[in-house]
């Protein structure tokens, strides 16, 4: 299993990371994009551009876009090495996600060993993404409502979980917050 987690922000913020991620797919892999949750914020053909130029300096040029899950196949994951889901909004994001199906799939994708990287939106419902220390009453509130634990990843650090563990990646602390606890990574 190899999962990255991304707390939002540039190329900059997340260039650790995203070194990290290239050499889970090499040189010769296949990166499937998925910059759905930025529908109706960025155009599909800059976002492309963007992912092109982040990982084109990383040695990661197979990269395919898909700017719908509907019409596409579970059977399809298994042409790409890595999947990259991208920010935006989380609540299109994961609607889509859960209407096709592919939150299945790619549990069954990561699960075969092949990489995938959230970015922001894309981290996940139990990740607090953009995270600044003025958000911990709104994440401790969060916790007690939901009983559920957060990851808290600011801009420039994000998170590597893999079938040792998880870890920390970036160049700021990452928190838990569990209940009215908040410890660092």
């Amino acid at each position: 299993m190899k999962v990255a987690l991304a707390g939002g922000g540039g190329a900059d913020e997340s260039r650790l990371l995203d070194e990290m991620f290239a050499t889970w797919i090499g040189s010769q892999g296949k990166l499937l994009y998925w910059p759905i949750a930025l529908r109706g914020i960025r155009s599909f053909p800059s976002c492309l551009e963007w992912i092109r130029a982040t990982f084109a300096a990383l040695n990661v040029t197979q990269i395919t876009m898909w700017t719908e899950l509907s019409g596409h196949q579970a059977s399809e994951l298994g042409e790409f090495d890595a999947v990259y889901i991208g920010g935006g909004n989380t609540f299109a994001l994961l609607a889509q996600l859960r209407e096709s199906g592919f939150d299945r799939y790619l549990r069954a994708h990561v699960q075969h060993g092949k990489p995938v990287y959230g970015g922001s939106a894309g981290a996940g419902h139990a990740v607090w993404v953009h995270y600044r220390p003025q958000d911990d009453d709104l994440i401790r509130a969060y916790v007690q409502q939901y009983q559920q634990p957060v990851l808290a990843i600011s801009e420039r650090s994000g998170i590597v979980i893999t079938q040792d563990g998880l870890d920390t990646v970036g160049y700021e602390a990452v928190y838990r917050f569990d209940g009215q606890e908040k410890s660092e990574i």
